[in-house]
């Protein structure tokens, strides 16, 4: 079953998970990661997240998926 989600709520998806991604790295900070992430990183690390939720949306009810 193919549901696709529009790209509103996608962009929507990314930038919550953007900044919820630098809260976590701004919370843990320099004492516990050995690098802090610059924006754009954090941005793709928010890209790389919904992508796997959209392949996750995309294989739901598929045998062998998951």
């Amino acid at each position: 079953m193919d549901i696709p989600i529009d790209e509103k709520t996608v962009r929507r998806l990314e930038r919550e998970l953007a900044e919820a991604i630098a809260e976590v790295v701004i919370r843990l900070g320099l004492r516990r990661l050995p690098l802090l992430p610059s924006q754009q990183t954090m941005h793709l690390m928010a890209k790389a997240a919904v992508a796997v939720y959209e392949s996750a949306v995309e294989n739901q009810d598929r045998p062998g998926t998951e």
